[in-house]
């Protein structure tokens, strides 16, 4: 699978919302259509935020999984099972609000306000304060590599 393949849509920026009673997102205008859209939600490994994508983003995550060479067919296996059991599908209506499954809000301590994180093809939800502090100790890491690819 060919990593470089343009994302469904582009999510870039950083938008901070509120997480209303109902466990409903806002998703920021520019990064959504006019009409209800379909979402992959997944929860990063060590649940630090949560991952929102297109359903074929993630389809495209699964087979660059099925398909690395330097994954053995045992992992891949064992990979693909956790993959998609953690996976939940959710819908955000015509004005953008994505509802976020109470379980998943809970682990990752979603409430209130949060910070909404472009990243290429998919975007994340973060506690703000979590947020705060993972931008700030990599900092360093984005001036190192900014400064090698001559940024």
């Amino acid at each position: 699978m060919d990593n470089d393949s343009p994302p469904d849509r582009f999510y870039a920026g950083e938008f901070r919302h509120s997480i209303d009673e109902k466990n409903r997102i806002t998703i920021p205008s520019r990064w959504r259509g006019n009409t209800a859209e379909e979402f992959i939600l997944l929860p990063e490994a060590t649940h630090q935020f949560l991952l929102v994508m297109s359903p074929g983003e993630f389809g495209r995550m699964s087979s660059s999984a099925e398909t690395n060479p330097g994954v053995s067919a045992r992992d891949r296996r064992i990979f693909l099972r956790h993959l998609h059991s953690r996976a939940q599908h959710a819908s955000a209506d015509r004005q953008g609000r994505l509802v976020l499954p109470e379980e998943l809000c809970r682990k990752i301590g979603l409430k209130d306000e949060v910070a909404l994180v472009g990243n290429r093809g998919r975007f994340e939800i973060w506690n703000l304060q979590r947020w705060k502090r993972a931008h700030e100790e990599e900092t360093a890491t984005y001036q190192h590599v900014a400064n090698v690819i001559g940024l």
